[in-house]
């Protein structure tokens, strides 16, 4: 009896030591956002005694009566060492409508705003997925790009494959690459495979070029 007391009593104590204080961990220190700014600065300070990898925040925006004008959820890959504080960048508030902080920089005929900061989580390796999800995306995009080229370069490629062959074989130039264009270059390499080459006449000239 005794012995499984103790059990709990060691996990309740090791859960309590690994809890998450959502309000305190990890603060806002400061927030940057000027009439002209496409991306916003945070400052977000660790107050904990581990470093932070990824988080997960909200922001609220508010009017200059503190009212709730709209929200954004964020989740960021970060390296935030214990007791640093460290400067992320996140999209500016309706830049295009001239928004700024009311603690930054702003023309007279803007609109300023105010936000709350509310940290949802932090150190989740669930957070990852969406900076894998990211990372993924970018590999995609490299290989479509990888594979236009490849593929340009190929087709190309087969063109001046009809053309040395056509010059080789005493053909028109330029109507084989013509045709290759109607038709495909592959077909056009195997027709000038099975043509053969067009011989001279006495005088030197080429006959009629096919």
């Amino acid at each position: 009896m005794k012995k499984k007391l103790l059990i709990t009593l060691a996990i309740m104590i090791s859960m309590a030591a690994s809890s998450k204080d959502l309000y305190n961990d990890i603060t806002m220190v400061s927030y940057e956002q000027s009439w002209l700014d496409y991306e916003a600065s945070l400052s977000l300070k660790n107050n904990t005694d581990e470093e932070i990898r990824n988080i997960s925040f909200i922001i609220t925006y508010l009017d200059m009566d503190d009212n709730e004008i709209d929200y954004e959820e964020y989740h960021k890959s970060v390296s935030i060492a214990p007791g640093m504080t460290k400067k992320i960048k996140i999209d500016a508030y309706e830049h295009n409508r001239k928004y700024y902080y009311y603690e930054s920089e702003g023309l007279n005929s803007d609109t300023p705003f105010k936000i709350k900061f509310q940290l949802k989580d932090y150190n989740d390796e669930s957070l990852g997925l969406g900076v894998m999800q990211d990372n993924n995306t970018s590999l995609y995009l490299i290989l479509t790009i990888v594979f236009i080229v490849l593929a340009i370069s190929i087709s190309i490629g087969l063109y001046v494959l009809v053309a040395v062959m056509a010059q080789k074989r005493n053909r028109n130039v330029v109507l084989w690459v013509l045709l290759s264009l109607f038709a495909t270059p592959l077909l056009m390499i195997i027709i000038l495979l099975f043509i053969g080459k067009e011989e001279k006449n006495t005088y030197g000239q080429n006959n009629y070029n096919k």
